[in-house]
């Protein structure tokens, strides 16, 4: 019943609450590891034995989709704490953002999952033009884009220079969380209290909205925010 675990077009947002954070996360995490790890296996077994190669469809089906679920989840996190942000939604996503940098650094840097997209591209790239085993252009480009990513990501890096790459990914991802905390208290803060002069050639409803506004707090003229469907229409 955790909505952040529906797979539909849409997410649920009115029925998304804190305590479904983590717990949702507790399962994609556990789903996206289990990837991870079937993806660089050679040799895994369930109910039969599974050699997972270096092919294309295959590493998509295996890891790519939970990976994305994961991430899906996550985004649709973020963008409520950023809009609809409560005291209860900042400390879920404050108390899970270092699970989701942990995963991350991990993935991009998996020496044994950057080998076996090398490998891949080897055999893209040795395969026949247009033939059966060769990548459309789309797929070249997710290709060489991924191979970027894994060099970006430290898997080339070793011992110290790894270690320390991946405190550095922690502090900046907390150190982003923090400034744009800060932005969010910033701009709920800040309010302008327009006259009708200011006010001229802002839509009627703009109008109307910044009017309720001002008046619910006993003040005169128009209460302007920074918040986006304030801030836009003032500002074109």
């Amino acid at each position: 019943m955790n909505p952040l675990l529906h797979t539909g077009d849409m997410p649920d947002f009115r029925a998304i609450c804190p305590d479904h954070v983590g717990a949702a996360l507790d399962v994609l995490l556990a789903d996206a590891d289990a990837a991870l790890e079937c993806a660089v296996s050679v040799d895994v077994r369930t109910d039969v034995s599974i050699n997972v190669s270096a092919d294309y469809d295959t590493l998509s089906m295996v890891l790519d989709v939970p990976v994305e679920r994961l991430f899906r989840a996550w985004g649709i996190v973020c963008h409520l704490q950023a809009v609809v942000d409560t005291k209860e939604l900042r400390a879920a996503h404050a108390q899970n953002l270092p699970r989701i940098i942990d995963f991350s650094t991990r993935l991009g840097a998996d020496e044994r999952l950057f080998a076996k997209y090398k490998a891949l591209a080897a055999g893209a790239a040795g395969a026949a033009s247009g033939g059966a085993t060769s990548l459309s252009p789309v797929r070249q480009k997710v290709l060489a884009d991924a191979l970027r990513d894994f060099v970006l990501g430290g898997a080339e890096l070793q011992g110290a220079a790894r270690d320390r790459f991946a405190a550095i990914q922690h502090r900046s991802g907390t150190l982003s969380q923090q400034f744009s905390d800060h932005v969010l208290d910033a701009t709920g803060a800040f309010a302008h209290y327009a006259t009708e002069i200011e006010m001229v050639g802002v839509p009627g409803d703009v109008r109307q909205a910044a009017r309720d506004a001002a008046a619910a707090e006993g003040r005169d003229g128009f209460k302007l925010t920074l918040h986006l469907p304030c801030y836009l229409p003032v500002m074109t």
